[in-house]
């Protein structure tokens, strides 16, 4: 009786395991821990459950509940989140053969300005994401004049920060990154973020033992609570149910060896021709 209800409880437990990991899921893995810390810092306050994880690799997920996985991608597309790996100079030039040609130089360089860039910018608070174009024409010896370089920068910012009050800083960085450059050649283009999602400040909130959590995870919470509780029900009940069903047969087989100690009692007072017959 012990080994079954053992082995009962046991797939119990694993099965209820099962269903709550199956609650949640990943929705970004293969972050470094700071990536990870922003996109948990944007779902948390957003109003969205979310939980960290460490891989075997270094690297770290985020999970979130199945029914908040679309708001938590929309919450994250708001706000650029995970923030874009830039590359930077060392990277773009790790030459991959022997020889490279002057036209593969400028482009690496180019590209390594504009990304060296772009990081830089996306700095800025406010900014979301950032893009650097540049156009740096190529030299002709042959030629008296030279063409001017020109630069295109763009950036997606919180629709709550005026970002207009940081172009000429911008245009001064970029001017001063980029030789032959001018003020007048670089153009910043500010485009704010549509909110899609309800704002953290109007996130409704109640009180679930006293702490303030978010209202629509209070009947995850009560779950979770009371899983416990009811698992103590169900052993309470097998142990009862076990130990009903022990006693009922420990007195019938009781029962069964008084009546043939009897039947053998009164077989002994019988006298022999009688104890014969019967």
């Amino acid at each position: 009786m012990k080994c079954p209800r053992a082995r009962f409880v046991s797939i119990l437990a694993i099965l209820l395991a099962l269903t709550l990991a199956g609650c949640k899921q990943p929705i970004y893995t293969k972050l470094s821990e700071a990536e990870a810390n922003d996109v948990l810092l944007t779902l948390i306050k957003g109003g969205i459950e979310a939980q960290k994880r460490g891989g075997e690799d270094g690297t770290f997920s985020v999970w979130v509940s199945d029914a908040e996985i679309a708001t938590a991608i929309e919450l994250l597309r708001a706000d650029a989140q995970p923030s874009e790996h830039y590359s930077n100079l060392g990277e773009v030039f790790a030459r991959n053969s022997l020889v490279s040609s002057p036209t593969e130089e400028r482009i690496r360089y180019i590209y390594g300005l504009q990304q060296e860039l772009a990081k830089t910018l996306s700095q800025i608070d406010g900014v979301l994401v950032a893009r650097v174009h540049i156009v740096v024409p190529a030299t002709d010896p042959f030629e008296a004049t030279t063409k001017p370089s020109s630069a295109s920068v763009f950036l997606k910012h919180r629709a709550d920060i005026n970002m207009q009050l940081v172009v000429p800083a911008v245009k001064d960085m970029v001017v001063r990154s980029i030789e032959g450059l001018t003020a007048e050649s670089v153009a910043v283009s500010l485009f704010p973020a549509r909110a899609t999602i309800t704002p953290p400040a109007q996130v409704p909130v109640t009180r679930f033992f006293g702490a303030l959590v978010a209202s629509r995870s209070v009947v995850t919470l009560w779950i979770i609570f009371t899983i416990p509780w009811i698992l103590v029900a169900v052993l309470i009940v097998l142990l009862l149910h076990a130990t009903g069903v022990r006693e009922t047969v420990g007195r019938w087989v009781q029962r069964r060896r008084s009546g043939r100690m009897g039947d053998e009692a009164d077989n002994l007072e019988l006298p022999d021709d009688e104890r014969r017959a019967a």
